[in-house]
């Protein structure tokens, strides 16, 4: 039996039913085991959310989003709800997680009907001629077994340009100026402008500082979150990203958070924009949810049971004003 079939062996009778049993006493009874019914429920009423009223005088925004058959309907509301506080059409890129069936992407173009979609199979021969196994072995195997590094791989290999990559799970409740005007600047002027990143609620970077800084030979820029992250693609160094993935693996192992790790390095290099945290918020209180405080909120962690019990039936109200959902005592 080899290494890998015992850590899985491990995960599998220890290490997930300790991390669920810890959720359920964090969570309490009601909001661990009722978080798939309202997730449920925020699924199906995708199918009542009108076309967004946006003022086509006004130039559109170009999103993407890594999504699948596990995330589709918080992509629909994230950027629904972007559209209806920006009064901007939403040009929908989608990336294929590897779920994303027609099904799926039909659900979301009926709201959002223009925009380009990657799917595995054209990203696989992208990977294979312009990040080949045998120069780029680190990057490769962190494709094959983390998801979340395709934010950056998918959408920018091979591309030039601005790239607007936002994060499913997050709600719009008010107009996004500062976001807007950064992707003005980026987009439709054509001026210099940075990167665009969010303040996270805690550093979640996955390695030490001081490796980081060890490889940038600068000081890493603290609580930088990718929930919002705004990159220039030719600007990514490929070549240096294999050998960072590469040392950070030897040293300090492999982590969750390493796509946030590597961009919070090059944002070590580059001049950025972090959005302003008491508008742009990552994990919102339950009374900030059902306020909907704040720009935007990023229902990381265990914010999750606000998201799928109340944020989104607030959100869908983004014709009206906003009213306070009453929570249970």
């Amino acid at each position: 039996m080899n290494r890998q079939t015992l850590s899985n062996l491990k995960s599998l009778i220890y290490r997930k039913p300790k991390d669920e049993l810890k959720r359920l006493s964090r969570w309490g009874v009601n909001a661990y085991f009722r978080c798939d019914h309202w997730a449920t429920e925020m699924e199906e009423s995708v199918a009542e959310l009108p076309g967004p009223d946006f003022e086509s005088a006004l130039p559109p925004i170009e999103v993407w989003f890594l999504t699948g058959e596990r995330f589709w309907f918080q992509t629909a509301y994230c950027a629904w709800t972007l559209s209806q506080h920006s009064r901007r059409e939403v040009i929908l890129n989608l990336v294929d997680d590897g779920t994303l069936s027609s099904e799926y992407q039909e659900k979301l173009r009926n709201l959002f009907p223009k925009g380009s979609f990657l799917s595995s199979s054209s990203v696989e021969k992208r990977l294979e001629s312009q990040l080949p196994r045998h120069a780029f072995p680190v990057l490769r195997q962190r494709c094959d077994d983390y998801v979340n590094i395709r934010k950056l791989v998918d959408v920018h290999l091979g591309s030039r340009g601005w790239k607007l990559v936002l994060d499913s799970d997050m709600l719009f409740f008010s107009t996004p100026e500062a976001l807007i005007n950064w992707w003005d600047q980026s987009v439709i002027t054509g001026e210099e402008s940075t990167i665009l990143l969010m303040r996270d609620c805690e550093e979640s970077y996955g390695y030490s500082r001081e490796a980081m800084s060890a490889l940038t030979g600068k000081e890493i820029p603290r609580l930088l979150n990718v929930g919002v992250c705004g990159l220039k693609s030719e600007d990514i160094d490929w070549v240096e990203l294999e050998s960072w993935c590469a040392t950070l693996s030897t040293k300090e192992g492999t982590s969750y958070f390493l796509e946030q790790a590597l961009v919070a390095m090059m944002a070590s290099r580059r001049p950025h924009t972090v959005l302003p945290h008491e508008d742009y918020v990552t994990f919102p209180t339950e009374l900030e949810t059902r306020r909907g405080s704040g720009v935007l909120q990023h229902y990381v962690a265990d914010s999750k049971p606000w998201y799928f019990e109340h944020a989104w039936k607030i959100a869908g109200e983004a014709n009206n004003p906003l009213k306070e959902i009453e929570l249970p005592a």
